[in-house]
């Protein structure tokens, strides 16, 4: 059935009296410019119109002389017209008339212009019988409004750049074919397509090239999709497709057909031709994918191992006792890190860093840990990853920062080195912060040592060197942690400019044991001196390797044999010792 206004404000009075039931011709009516004025006598099927009308419908006189007429030229595929709206409507006239307020597509007879949106406003009257016997109203073309309606609510559901639905309809539709896979005893799929290496195609091309290549990502895949299927953006590099009756092996030829096409040759772009891959997670639902979000959990998960593949890797969701334990952990750690946050139960353990000459405390790193409620700790080790995969580490290397100043403050002698991970290190507020409290105690920068990973050096050489020149020119001193991990070039590491480099542990646990570790020290030790660097030596627990790092020429010696000093939480600091390896 037609909607009707529920207000009469919605049907204006254009030049007459809606709502008098005497007679009117509209042919004497002067009604506003762009508006055509009619009466409608529903008994005899007579429609009467102001003198311009035909000419703003397009049409012929005639074809719109009757309401049947006028109801043919009505896109039957569209909304209803006036015709049922009138006289499909269950309303009542009281007296003083039942007002209608409708919009349809209109059909003219215009080729150059085919078709008009209407806004149809008016009021119907009823007859002895109490059924419709006039009608009077006016219309008006509303084509650009419409056109501007309906490019809102595209894009409100679309987007922009990729012209596929964007991530709350991607969402809605998921659930949809879980709900339609579960309804009819079949099954759905969800696929998660991320162009590989976006960051370097970003540095090396620029955004818009990035966002281009993005967009020919969609267009390639779409052309592979079924029609019933949808595509969608999830996020910057990632795109959702959702597959709708779609098996196990169904989804792996798809995701197949899909990495086929995307690496079929170079997409073309405003730059030049570039060469694209993607990786590819899949899963299938409802079977392990019940609810939206599962499902994209899934085919993360999925996404992820494809990654570690390479490019162009393709995984299928397959479930996982070890990764569904994982996942607990996860959820468990992350209860366990805000909480303390909130209540200030994160700890800093101070663990000493002697000199190897005399075996006297240099200066100290802050251990992070966690104080659990039956008096338990949980060290850094055991949460940090899960903290950076999770994307909380930067409230972890807030407050650290924050307890590791309120030391320094409190102890003028002390002298302190606190790690930051490669997010907090690289974002912009954790570096705001140090400064800030930098300008607050003056003089405390040259106590503080901030330590960032040979790894995060390693992924960003550029970006590395300039977050040490950043921390230097407040102040501090600045040191490379695990170095050999990664086998950072000694070539980077004096391009790097820290202060002090720390020989990562693997080397040193079993020195008196292992030549080829004592010749790394040896070489690293007598580079280091080269160019400046003080050397720390890490995990040091036997007497015996102790000896050997001090007749090496290592600097400083840290780790198990030294011990672990607690100096309490953010509700109180306690002095203490503990034979606890960091």
């Amino acid at each position: 059935m037609a909607k009707t206004a529920e207000a009469t404000d919605q049907s204006p009075n254009y030049g007459f009296d809606a709502d008098a039931k005497g007679t009117l011709d509209p042919t004497t009516v002067l009604p506003l410019v762009g508006v055509a004025v009619y009466e409608w006598d529903i008994v005899g099927d007579r429609l009467i119109w102001s003198r311009d009308a035909a000419d703003q419908l397009k049409s012929s006189p005639d074809s719109i002389s009757t309401g049947l007429g006028y109801a043919r030229h009505i896109d039957p595929n569209g909304p209803a017209g006036r015709y049922d709206a009138v006289t499909c409507t269950g309303q009542c006239d009281e007296g003083a008339g039942v007002s209608y307020h409708i919009e349809y597509r209109f059909i003219t007879d215009d080729p150059r212009e085919p078709e008009l949106w209407i806004e149809d406003n008016g009021f119907w009257y009823a007859g002895p019988d109490g059924r419709p016997a006039l009608a009077r109203g006016a219309i008006r073309a509303i084509n650009e409004r419409r056109a501007r309606d309906e490019r809102l609510i595209y894009r409100s559901d679309h987007d922009d750049l990729t012209g596929g639905l964007n991530r709350p309809r991607l969402i809605e539709e998921l659930g949809a074919a879980i709900e339609t896979a579960e309804r009819s005893q079949t099954t759905a799929a969800f696929a998660i397509v991320a162009v590989d290496n976006l960051a370097v195609l970003n540095d090396a091309y620029g955004f818009d090239v990035a966002d281009e290549i993005i967009a020919g990502v969609a267009k390639r895949i779409r052309r592979e999709m079924r029609a019933d299927d949808a595509i969608g953006r999830l996020s910057g590099n990632k795109l959702g497709i959702v597959l709708n009756t779609c098996t196990d092996s169904d989804l792996h030829v798809a995701v197949e057909r899909f990495s086929r096409a995307v690496g079929a040759g170079p997409i073309s772009t405003e730059t030049g031709s570039v060469a694209v891959t993607a990786s590819i997670g899949g899963v299938v639902a409802p079977c392990h994918g019940s609810t939206p979000n599962e499902a994209l959990i899934h085919a993360q998960e999925a996404l992820d191992e494809a990654r570690c593949r390479g490019c162009s890797g393709i995984v299928v969701y397959e479930p996982s006792a070890k990764r569904d334990a994982a996942r607990k952990n996860n959820v468990k750690v992350a209860a366990q890190i805000v909480a303390a946050l909130n209540e200030g139960r994160i700890a800093l353990l101070l663990q000493p860093i002697v000199a190897a000459g005399d075996g006297k405390p240099a200066f100290h790193e802050a251990l992070c840990r966690i104080n659990l409620d039956d008096g338990t700790q949980i060290a850094a080790a055991d949460f940090i990853e899960t903290a950076e995969r999770l994307g909380i580490v930067r409230l972890v290397d807030h407050r650290t920062l924050d307890l590791a100043v309120a030391r320094l403050v409190e102890t003028p002698s002390l002298v302190l080195s606190i790690n930051v991970s490669t997010v907090s290190a690289y974002d912009g507020s954790w570096f705001a912060r140090l400064d800030a409290h930098l300008r607050r105690h003056p003089g405390l920068a040259q106590r503080l040592i901030v330590e960032i990973t040979e790894t995060m050096a390693i992924r960003d050489v550029t970006r590395a060197i300039d977050f040490v020149r950043s921390v230097r020119d407040l102040g501090c001193r600045v040191a490379i942690d695990d170095f050999g991990a990664g086998h950072t070039s000694f070539r980077n590491l004096r391009t790097l400019g820290a202060d002090i480099v720390k020989i990562d542990g693997a080397f040193v646990e079993r020195l008196s044991e292992n030549e080829d570790d004592q010749f790394f020290v040896a070489t690293l030790v007598s580079l280091a001196r080269r160019i400046g660097l003080e050397t720390v030596a890490e995990r040091v627990s036997k007497d015996s390797d102790a000896r050997i790092l001090k007749g090496l020429g290592v600097d400083y010696l840290q780790g198990h044999l030294f011990g672990l000093e607690d100096i309490g939480t953010e509700a109180g600091i306690t002095e203490g010792r503990q034979s606890a390896a960091s």
